[in-house]
């Protein structure tokens, strides 16, 4: 299983403790779509205030190739 963690600054305070976020990336690239992944990912970072989008869109780049990186080539 591959997992990856992200500190999200929730508040602008460094003195305050910075929640840790961590992203299953096997269960990401388990489901059928781009758009439950993007899904997930947005429920994941809901407590984030910062704007998320280029994020979440760079992961799903980086997820796809994963994809097709596991995917057996036929000959």
């Amino acid at each position: 299983m591959m997992r990856i963690s992200f500190h999200v600054s929730m508040s602008i305070s460094e003195e305050e403790a910075i929640p840790e976020l961590e992203i299953d990336v096997d269960e990401l690239l388990d489901m059928p779509s781009d758009i439950e992944r993007a899904a997930r990912v947005k429920d994941l970072l809901v407590d984030c205030f910062k704007p998320t989008e280029d994020f979440i869109s760079e992961l799903l780049d980086k997820i796809r190739g994963m994809q097709k990186l596991s995917t057996p080539q036929k000959k």
